[in-house]
């Protein structure tokens, strides 16, 4: 062995790494290509209505519409709601944005709801406490790939009248505990198709699924424009259409979710054993790891610890990569200064300053995993 290699460091471990996720279907990805190329039908189509078909099999729900992202599948959903301008949306704090922004440009006004302790959601009493005579529909967000137990939160919108829309972004592949896909229990369920998603396109695309027939149709019409017949546009909608390029290669790609979900898990099981040791011998102050829930789909593996900020200076100087979701909560976004609550929301801001997301994708190695584990092992040992 030389004195170059023996002091050559090891390669870096991705947080995510694309290119070799989708190596292996590169093929197929360029025959979709070339099918779209020789049809020529671009803007929804053959391609839109056949992946369309296929998702919606794979859900089991009887109405989906590919639409442009997942923040439009939002938007287009409460769009297509019904509410009036004004009315309240409770929803989390801690999740991505254009969970609460959709429902801004929607006219509606979020209103934002703390984590229940330990818990990257909101459960039942934190709805219940934030509820006010304005309120008219919930919006929970299954995290991370997590199911969120919903049959509480449904029986509470009944009791006020109110609808509950799921958004799915980063949970495709995950189930409930009846077994069923997320996004069944409400009114509505939305996707985000961003690449880094558990089935993710080659740019940005998303979809609205749903067992109301009604509402399928409305948001159909949102998605071109509030048009139903060509050129006749009697509500206000938008340009919310899936690719049919985007479409293309998601069907190419649909077959492989479930692999892929497997894989996740393998990798969530083997982060859970090593450092499940750690863990119990620091306490849940040190450190803290994700619950293992049954259909947990691991969008991320997001560990818990008050030490978050050196943690992460140790894994990215031994080349692993990390991120956090989120550094800041929503209720503390100047976007959405409208939505701000009158006090703070502990639960959330306590999140926001522990978590970190550990690589758990597909392409992850077991050596890979292992040497990242180490690091973690070595941080927590001195």
């Amino acid at each position: 062995m030389t004195e170059e290699t023996m002091t050559q460091k090891p390669s870096p471990v991705a947080l995510l790494d694309l290119a070799r996720m989708l190596a292996p279907h590169k093929e197929a990805l360029h025959a979709a290509l070339e099918r779209c190329l020789t049809h020529g039908q671009l803007v929804l189509g053959p391609e839109v209505l056949n992946f369309e078909r296929d998702l919606g099999q794979y859900l089991g729900s009887p109405h989906v519409i590919g639409v442009s992202s997942g923040t439009d599948a939002l938007l287009a959903t409460f769009m297509a709601l019904g509410l009036e301008p004004g009315d309240e949306v409770l929803t989390t704090a801690f999740t991505f944005i254009s969970t609460a922004t959709s429902v801004l440009r929607a006219g509606l006004r979020p209103v934002f709801v703390d984590l229940a302790p330990g818990l990257f959601y909101p459960d039942v009493e934190q709805y219940e406490a934030a509820w006010t005579p304005r309120t008219r529909a919930v919006l929970s967000v299954h995290l991370f790939g997590e199911p969120q137990p919903l049959t509480q939160v449904k029986a509470l919108c009944d009791r006020h009248g109110a609808l509950l829309v799921e958004d799915c972004a980063q949970a495709i592949g995950a189930k409930a505990a009846d077994g069923r896909h997320v996004g069944r229990v409400g009114i509505a369920g939305t996707l985000s198709f961003f690449p880094a998603k558990n089935l993710g396109a080659l740019g940005d695309g998303g979809a609205v699924f749903t067992d109301d027939a009604a509402l399928h149709a409305k948001v159909r019409e949102k998605r071109q424009h509030g048009c139903a017949v060509r050129y006749q546009h009697q509500h206000l909608g938008g340009n919310f259409r899936l690719d049919a390029l985007q479409a293309a290669f998601l069907g190419v790609l649909l077959p492989q979710l479930d692999g892929w979900v497997a894989l996740r898990r393998q990798h969530a099981d083997a982060w859970e054993a090593a450092l499940a040791p750690i863990a119990a011998r620091l306490g849940p102050d040190r450190l803290t790891l994700p619950v293992d829930v049954p259909g947990h789909a691991w969008n991320q593996y997001v560990i818990r610890t008050n030490q978050r900020d050196a943690l992460r200076a140790a894994l990215d100087a031994a080349g692993v990569g990390t991120a956090i979701y989120y550094p800041s909560a929503l209720h503390q976004q100047g976007a959405l200064a409208a939505a701000h609550p009158a006090a703070s929301l502990p639960e959330a801001e306590r999140a926001c300053a522990e978590v970190l997301a550990l690589p758990v994708y597909p392409g992850l190695t077991e050596a890979e995993q292992a040497r990242a584990a180490e690091v973690v092992a070595a941080f927590f040992a001195c």
